[in-house]
């Protein structure tokens, strides 16, 4: 899976998974909240890294 495809795909589970996090906090095993938490943080800042990197680009090329 390329980077572009990883970062349009997070666009959607990434909320999802933060939403359901929210929702069923107190249901969920223990072993589940640093996995969700640390999977949330590594796709926020591969997006970030990789939207900051397109805008970059961009503005190189104009």
């Amino acid at each position: 899976m390329g980077i572009e495809r990883f970062v349009r795909l997070n666009l959607v589970l990434v909320p999802a998974l933060a939403i359901a996090f929210y929702l069923f906090a107190d249901r969920l095993p223990l072993i589940l909240l640093p996995l969700g938490v640390g999977y949330l943080t590594f796709a926020v800042l591969i997006s970030l890294a990789w939207g900051l990197s397109r805008l970059s680009l961009s503005r190189r090329s104009s």
